[in-house]
């Protein structure tokens, strides 16, 4: 009779428990139900915030972000930490554009970059970001007005030990004395309306309108001076007088960076040993061939060792052209910030890896 009476009672509190059970597995399936659909709102939500910088970065396409701005991420984030290192730092528009300001600061950089870079247009620029195309056009023109005069304060070239010290050993085996390596490059541009301006523009050695830039690198390739833009007719001499080279020059020697002795390396269209002489520089040209004979032997060999390491120079200005804005042709509407583009475009160069390592 008493095991009856505890068997019905277990019955009982059996069948409570699987009653309490259902019910439990009932309210968690509903529960499950809205905590799927705010897990997914979530997700959409963070997809919609997430930064464009974040998207290219964290993309699947292989190098994505190097192709879209020529830097590496960590290049590009010491780059932005430069640029603006606080909050109080910041990049002033002429016109407040509420789509600017809600634009992440890394993402302001990326659309330059990727302007610079990628010759993106305007109108693929604003379809993009989501902004209009004048607020990207006034958010490029302001960011290179900006990094031209935060890349412009930093003094790219070394001490003369610096540079010395960091030699590829092949360079210091041959040129010991020479610091710096100089060349001319010229940009294509479209043709423009003044007769005048074409004129003063029309490169015999393009033949075409261009603009014309002295560049100079140290034995290492790494960009150490770049001159203003020049129209393309002018002379590689004239061209060192006019961007102010010799003056910075002297600066250097005045501070130390330079001393009597030291040597310039170039292409034998420079003939400007008279006004290195004045300096106390020297220049390393290849020697010139005679009408009357042919070059020597040794006249050969040294053009040859001249010209294996002025290709370094060539290299870097490459790296520049590699910006598509400054390397294809320029159009008109773009000239009165050319210069700005071109400095930044140079400078941005050395935020990527050595041409040369130190034991070549």
């Amino acid at each position: 009779m008493t095991a009856a009476v505890e068997i019905r009672g277990l019955q009982e509190e059996n069948r409570m428990l699987r009653n309490r059970v259902e019910h439990l597995e009932a309210e968690l399936k509903e529960q499950r139900k809205p905590a799927v659909t705010t897990t997914s709102h979530s997700t959409q939500t963070e997809e919609t915030k997430s930064s464009m910088t974040d998207c290219v970065r964290n993309s699947k396409v292989k190098n994505l972000f190097y192709s879209y701005t020529g830097l590496t991420f960590i290049a590009f984030t010491c780059l932005l930490n430069f640029l603006v290192p606080n909050e109080e730092k910041t990049v002033s528009f002429p016109r407040k554009r509420t789509d600017i300001q809600k634009l992440l600061v890394h993402d302001q950089l990326l659309l330059v970059l990727m302007r610079l870079r990628g010759g993106f247009s305007v109108k693929d620029l604003a379809f993009r970001f989501r902004l209009s195309e004048q607020s990207v056009s006034e958010l490029f023109s302001s960011w290179i007005g900006y990094m031209f005069c935060q890349l412009g304060q930093l003094s790219w070239w070394p001490h003369r030990d610096t540079i010395i010290n960091h030699m590829p050993d092949n360079f210091k085996k041959n040129f010991p004395q020479c610091l710096a390596i100089i060349d001319c490059t010229e940009i294509k541009t479209e043709t423009p309306s003044s007769l005048k301006v074409q004129s003063q523009c029309y490169s015999d050695y393009k033949s075409s309108t261009t603009l014309k830039s002295l560049v100079a690198v140290d034995p290492m390739g790494a960009l150490i001076f770049v001159s203003a833009l020049f129209s393309g007719s002018i002379s590689d001499n004239e061209i060192c007088v006019q961007s102010g080279f010799y003056e910075y020059l002297s600066r250097k020697i005045a501070q130390g960076h330079l001393k009597a002795g030291d040597v310039i390396m170039a292409d034998k269209g420079f003939t400007i040993d008279k006004e290195l002489g004045e300096l106390g520089l020297g220049l390393n040209i290849p020697p010139f061939a005679s009408s009357a004979a042919q070059m020597s032997v040794s006249d050969v060999a040294y053009t040859n060792l001249i010209a294996a390491h002025r290709i370094h120079v060539e290299r870097r200005i490459g790296r520049i052209k590699k910006f598509k804005l400054v390397g294809h042709k320029i159009p008109i509407k773009l000239f009165p910030i050319i210069n700005e583009i071109w400095f930044v475009c140079s400078f941005l160069t050395n935020f990527q890896d050595n041409i040369l390592k130190k034991n070549i």
